[in-house]
């Protein structure tokens, strides 16, 4: 989906690029060193547009990249669902949802207080999705057989109400997608903990349904990174705005009531490679250990592929050597994928 596709159904017609590209520069700085800022946006169609125009165009393929990692039996499940997407703003993760699922839609719940957001959400599905009904409450309703999302909406919340939400909703499965900060990483913790008590599993990223080993750590948090192909005419407006939207930060994580997955170990850290080896920290549900993999297992474009390891690719190992600061394995799958 490009810009020219959702222009028309913005709330406020920007005179110029240069106009959305101020704008969008404005809640940049909102979402970052303005955070005293960060809910302007929900309140003036402006900012609200703004928001619309990119987050769209770079959300539809950040939400199928994240898909690439969870497991496909639960996706699978997944698109027999109702989607209620919390805290849905303009609905651009609602929209991705739509691109995602294709034919299989079966419809779309949107909660989002804010009445701006509301009146940008609804444009905008009606213009792109006319024959589709949109659904939209201001306040959470219990759904059975739901599909729960959090699109960057629970860090602006908080756990408590994230957790509120999930009460009155009671969905079987539910998706996060976050802003890969230290200072959401507790409220992330504090989130999983209850849904483990009461009865979810957690399918991403965590290897096991033990106590998160970082959950103590004073300098380091679980997050990933993912790799996302954009447009030509988004990679250029984030050149010149000089915005990285292809190698992107998240705090990712899955639950499900009805659906079981045990994860392979979970890669949380990507060290500079040496001449000789791939090094990475890898969660193994109870501790993280610090691998070293040899390159001279491996052909030239092996290695090249592996340099491209993030933080949330899974991998199957077996142990070759302990050594005093690591262990030496030797790499078997990477996301499932033989090597």
């Amino acid at each position: 989906m490009l810009f020219k596709d959702c222009l028309p159904y913005l709330l406020h017609q920007f005179k110029s690029e240069h106009d959305l590209l101020s704008a969008i520069e404005e809640l940049s700085q909102n979402f970052t060193t303005h955070r005293e800022s960060i809910t302007e946006y929900l309140n003036d169609a402006r900012l609200a547009s703004a928001y619309t125009a990119f987050y769209l165009t770079t959300n539809i393929p950040k939400l199928a990249a994240v898909f690439k990692w969870l497991p496909s039996e639960w996706l699978e499940e997944l698109k027999k669902c109702i989607l209620v997407d919390v805290g849905a703003g303009p609905g651009t993760f609602t929209m991705a949802w739509k691109e995602w699922v294709g034919s299989d839609f079966l419809g779309v719940h949107q909660i989002e207080t804010s009445r701006i957001m509301r009146q940008q959400a609804q444009k905008l599905w009606e213009g792109i999705y006319p024959n589709e009904k949109l659904l939209q409450f201001s306040a959470p309703q219990e759904q059975t057989g739901s599909f729960l999302l959090f699109g960057h909406s629970a860090n602006e919340m908080g756990h408590k109400e994230a957790l509120r939400y999930i009460e009155k909703v009671r969905p079987d499965h539910i998706l996060f997608i976050e802003p890969g900060t230290k200072s959401f990483f507790p409220e992330m913790l504090k989130i999983r903990e209850e849904l483990l008590k009461t009865g979810f599993h957690v399918l991403f990223p965590c290897p096991l349904e033990t106590t998160c080993p970082m959950s103590n750590s004073a300098s380091d948090w679980c997050h990933q990174f993912i790799h996302v192909r954009q447009n030509p005419e988004v990679e250029r407006l984030s050149q010149m705005m000089k915005m990285d939207r292809k190698l992107l930060p998240l705090t990712v994580h899955a639950y499900s009531r009805t659906f079981e997955h045990k994860a392979s170990e979970r890669v949380v850290r990507v060290f500079p490679s040496t001449k000789f080896s791939f090094e990475w920290d890898v969660c193994l549900g109870e501790r993280v250990e610090h691998y070293q993999v040899m390159k001279k297992s491996f052909d030239k474009q092996t290695q090249k592929e592996l340099d491209e390891v993030l933080s949330g690719d899974s991998i199957e190992t077996e142990l070759e050597k302990s050594l005093e600061q690591a262990k030496r394995v030797k790499l078997i799958k990477r996301n499932n994928q033989t090597l």
